[in-house]
């Protein structure tokens, strides 16, 4: 149980930051646009804390279920950080009055592709692991 709490801790945490540090590679500056206006800190931190977690809920659901579908537990991260990476990391919101928006959809588009391709490679693997048992207790009968 305590390495279950440990380890979803670190998720949210590991969600939190790859949008900082992907952009880190421009410097600074880059990286602290994502961080709110001096009037906004706390509120800003926390609006944009509580849609930056939502592409943990996946990699947690597959982090507990890692000893049924370990495939699927590490192809969940590898998915998550390669979305999370591909859209942050060049994202400008001095671009556009509008651009802060992203913010926002960008979590949720991670969330849900992370759980469409995790779901359909969970299918996958068990579907793979039920065929292999059968066909092996079929074996031990002939």
């Amino acid at each position: 149980m305590k390495k279950a709490v440990i380890g979803s801790a670190i998720i949210i945490v590991y969600t939190n930051v790859v949008p900082y540090v992907c952009r880190l590679w421009r410097g600074a500056e880059w990286a602290s646009q994502y961080l709110p206006d001096e009037g906004h800190r706390l509120s800003g931190m926390f609006f944009f804390g509580t849609f930056a977690t939502l592409p943990s809920i996946p990699l947690v659901v597959a982090f507990l279920a890692r000893k049924w579908i370990p495939l699927t537990a590490s192809l969940s991260f590898i998915v998550a950080t390669f979305f999370l990476v591909l859209w942050h990391h060049d994202y400008d919101l001095a671009s556009d009055a509008q651009s802060a928006i992203g913010l926002l959809v960008i979590p949720l588009y991670v969330t849900l592709i992370t759980f469409i391709i995790s779901g359909f490679i969970a299918g996958m693997e068990l579907l793979i692991r039920r065929k292999r048992k059968i066909s092996i207790g079929n074996a031990h009968r002939a």
